[in-house]
């Protein structure tokens, strides 16, 4: 008889075990946006270069930064995945020039021309990334 509920006990613990196992994996697809989500998110993307550029020319790099470190956060975090899918190393370039080239380089107070350069590059890098998520 004992052995019948410890079998029993171990029955119900591990379907419970596997049904949070399920629930977690269903709540991260959820979170994954969809690639016309991502397009949108690279339009804000966009948008905050845009707005950090003209902060480093007027010489408020702090602000700078922190426009360009809430775009990624904010916004390319929700392209990652989806881009991921459909062109895993473009991904990468992104991820690493935004998040970190370009902040260390409005950081370390590179001249306007080299913050502009790369600014130019990641905004056709995220035209090329918008073009491959609408195909």
């Amino acid at each position: 008889m004992k052995l019948r509920h410890a079998v029993s006990a171990i029955a119900v613990i591990a379907a419970l075990a596997l049904g949070a196992c399920g629930s977690a994996d269903d709540s991260a697809e959820e979170e994954k946006a969809t690639p016309a989500e991502a397009v949108t998110e690279i339009g804000s993307v966009d948008s905050a270069l845009d707005t950090a550029l003209p902060q480093v020319k007027s010489g408020d790099r702090a602000a700078a930064e922190e426009t360009v470190s809430e775009a990624y956060v904010d916004h390319f975090e929700k392209v990652e995945g989806p881009l991921e899918d459909v062109d895993a190393e473009l991904n990468e370039e992104l991820e690493e020039a935004i998040s970190g080239e370009l902040r260390d380089t409005i950081e370390s107070g590179a001249p306007v021309a080299r913050v502009q350069a790369l600014v130019a590059e990641i905004k056709a890098d995220l035209a090329t990334a918008k073009g491959k998520l609408q195909a």
